[in-house]
């Protein structure tokens, strides 16, 4: 199946989108109820004030959640989509559902290791984080706050969670201590860094420049084999001010390697400069949900 048909599979098959959705928010339940919590790890966001309220008054974490979230969600609707902002609501019952059930999961997976707590517990997270993203939608909380930022001003999600949830730490460390703040900041950046990755799969792509003297060559056979689109951009040799013709390409990531076979067949000696590209819309490519 090509990269294209997954996404397009995520986006249209509600069915599979949903199954996601679920999948996703019950990973952020267990990796908070069975690793974070019962080290006094606090997750990001509303999850987190929700830990700090359980250790502090034994107060239950999925109906914490759902009263916190309330006026966020009001808030969010003046910036999101409405599809969005109404999914994100059944989201967060069944979110809050989930923390319920799984409130006392800690009794039966025993760890007495913070490390592997905040590993496993901000892998989990952010599995889960980046799963929900990726069907497009969230769980409320601070996702409709990072979600509304990056909206209006473009500020990237995993920036929003780290700086909001710096204040949850600090809250979390005069409570629970210092140390354990420190781990906490380390799951934090665990489950931003993964929630970026799984949120952007199967849609990253590459820029490339192909320095050649066979350009026509090359362009009609990336034009014709890979059915991508090529810009000429004219430059001259510093040295031997020699002038030709460069070849600019975006390409999805997988086929990167068909890419390099395909030029160098034509002629061995060219030079391809393949560099990241953050986001790419139009032009046959879908552009990043958030």
């Amino acid at each position: 199946m090509r990269i294209k048909d997954k996404n397009t599979l995520i986006n249209n098959n509600y069915i599979f989108r949903y199954m996601l959705m679920i999948f996703g928010i019950f990973l952020c339940a267990i990796g908070i109820n069975a690793f974070l919590t019962p080290s006094k790890l606090l997750s990001g966001g509303v999850a987190g004030i929700s830990v700090i309220l359980y250790q502090l008054f034994e107060l239950n974490q999925g109906i914490s959640t759902f009263l916190i979230n309330i006026p966020i969600f009001i808030i969010g609707a003046k910036y999101l989509d409405k599809d969005f902002l109404i999914i994100s609501f059944f989201n967060m019952f069944i979110f809050s559902f989930a923390l319920a059930i799984t409130q006392d999961l800690h009794r039966y997976i025993y760890l007495n290791d913070n490390i592997i707590q905040c590993i496993y517990g901000g892998l989990l997270n952010g599995c889960g984080m980046g799963l929900i993203f990726k069907s497009r939608a969230c769980c409320g909380g601070l996702d409709i706050i990072a979600a509304s930022f990056k909206k209006q001003f473009n500020i990237e999600m995993k920036n929003t969670f780290l700086t909001v949830n710096l204040f949850i730490v600090a809250v979390g460390g005069f409570f629970f201590g210092f140390k354990l703040a420190l781990y906490t900041l380390v799951a934090m950046y665990i489950a931003s860094y993964t929630m970026d990755i799984v949120k952007d799969s199967f849609n990253s792509q590459k820029s490339i420049i192909v320095v050649t003297d066979y350009d026509a060559e090359i362009a009609d056979s990336i034009m014709t084999i890979l059915g991508r689109g090529v810009t000429y951009l004219s430059a001259e040799g510093a040295y031997t001010h020699h002038k030709k013709k460069l070849l600019y390409c975006i390409v999805k990531t997988s086929e990167i390697s068909k890419f390099k076979d395909l030029v160098y067949s034509i002629d061995d000696k060219s030079l391809v400069c393949i560099n990241d590209v953050n986001e790419v819309r139009g032009g046959g490519f879908r552009g990043k949900f958030l």
